[in-house]
């Protein structure tokens, strides 16, 4: 006798929905990778700068680099709300019900909160161009690091979270 498939959502089994939400953590890991690699793209910019133009002290000198300084640190800190916030709004953003809708939802908000966990980064490389201290940097980079390792997309939570959504539909 054969067993009846259960359906999650919108006509598709489990097995489909399963094979979909795997092609769509794939690719979001593959998008994700390549921001990972952004992201030492920049170290070996800053590396090269540093060796490049001994010493290197940054291209601007303005009286405005310390404001800069702490304004790019305190947005830093601000993005940790950012990436909630984001994430937050394209789990609630409406749309038509189904399972592909939950997929897509799932994809947007793991690139976002990677996007936005790689901008201490930027901000970092933007310091050390401008003021020419690699410490800036590091501090940035180690940082976009940290916030990729708490936001890195994770399979199991994407299942459960898709089956708790799928439920309620």
């Amino acid at each position: 006798m054969r067993k009846s498939a259960t359906h999650l959502s919108g006509g598709l089994t489990k097995e489909r929905e399963g094979i979909q939400l795997r092609e769509a953590f794939n690719r979001v890991l593959r998008i994700n990778a390549a921001i990972v690699a952004s992201l030492f793209i920049c170290a070996a910019i800053v590396e090269w700068a540093r060796s490049a133009y001994v010493p290197f002290n940054g291209f601007v000198d303005y009286e405005w680099l310390p404001r800069l300084r702490t304004f790019l640190y305190l947005m830093a800190m601000f993005n940790l709300l950012l990436i909630r916030y984001v994430v937050m709004r394209i789990y609630i953003a409406p749309g038509p019900p189904g399972f592909g809708t939950i997929v897509k939802r799932l994809s947007k908000a793991g690139i976002a909160s990677m996007l936005a966990s790689g901008l201490p980064c930027f901000y970092g490389l933007l310091l050390f161009l401008s003021a020419g201290d690699p410490v800036d940097f590091y501090l940035l980079f180690g940082l976009s690091v940290i916030y990729g390792m708490i936001y890195f997309p994770r399979y199991k939570s994407w299942v459960s979270l898709a089956e708790e959504n799928a439920g309620r539909q």
